[in-house]
């Protein structure tokens, strides 16, 4: 009886372990390496456990002597004759095996339960951050292809006044996000990525009903004739010299009455110096 049932014992310890282990090898495959060595280590006790059981008996057997002292107690003489003077006979090493592995288990379990945990905390931060970074993105292309833009420019001059509140935010909000960004101990990137976002609405939207109209009459009739000589000069089916000279007439028309993004001015200057490169 006792061979049949170390014999059940160990099928079910070897099937155990073997589910252990493909579990294991799962959670390695998922990139959980702290969840899959805690299976690791589990599967590993119960293998010593199942296959070689004298070193868990042996270790059983000096955790029962410590707990009884070291001596077994003196039976006490029955009144009752033909009862086993020594009681029943309990498998103590067995038992404590037993119990021993299930709290090995349980211990494994919640190590691994806060490892899960702790992977699922990380990999939301993660997505959380990245959705931040495409936010932050968002604004900064934005912002990048006006200052790219000549035309844009024009009719949106105060986009590019620092003297304007509105604008002036909006640096601010840009160099925040940006220091936020890249400083790995911050925790308030998400704020700052908020307050740009804010920033940049606000003074786009000023600078869109702003247009030209806070210009003196002489300086909006030249941003008008430097639109126009713009249009020509990225004409690119027209004369190459032709578009180069409404280049050159218009840049020193606009810089005679708001600052040109270096951006914009390079921009549509490469363009022409291709037109004249092909010419």
């Amino acid at each position: 009886m006792h061979q049949q049932l170390q014999w059940i014992m160990t099928m079910i310890g070897g099937l155990l372990v073997m589910v252990m282990a493909a579990r294991a090898f799962s959670m390695w495959v998922k990139q959980e390496y702290g969840a899959a060595a805690t299976t690791l280590v589990g599967a590993g006790v119960i293998s010593v456990a199942v296959f070689s059981p004298g070193l868990v008996t042996g270790l059983a057997d000096r955790a029962l002597s410590a707990f009884t002292g070291g001596n077994s107690p003196t039976p006490k003489p029955s009144p009752r004759p033909h009862t086993d003077p020594a009681g029943p006979d309990i498998p103590w090493t067995p038992l404590l095996a037993v119990l021993g592995g299930i709290a090995t288990l349980a211990l494994l379990g919640g190590i691994t339960a806060a490892l899960r945990a702790q992977h699922r905390r990380r990999t939301t931060e993660r997505q959380r951050h990245a959705e931040l970074e495409t936010r932050h993105d968002a604004v900064r292309d934005a912002y990048a292809d006006f200052t790219t833009d000549i035309l844009a420019v024009l009719d949106r001059p105060a986009l590019n006044d620092v003297g304007i509140p509105q604008t002036e935010r909006l640096i601010l909000a840009l160099d925040a996000a940006r220091d936020a960004r890249t400083d790995p101990n911050t925790t308030d990137y998400r704020a700052r990525v908020i307050e740009l976002e804010i920033a940049w609405k606000a003074a786009d939207q000023h600078a869109r009903k702003a247009g030209i109209k806070h210009l003196a009459p002489a300086e909006q009739r030249a941003v008008q004739q430097a639109r126009h000589l713009l249009t020509t000069a990225l004409d690119e089916a027209g004369n190459t010299h032709e578009r180069h000279a409404a280049y050159q007439k218009a840049i020193k028309l606009i810089s005679t009455i708001i600052d040109v993004p270096r951006e914009a001015a390079a921009a549509i200057e490469a363009s022409t110096r291709r037109a004249l490169l092909k010419k």
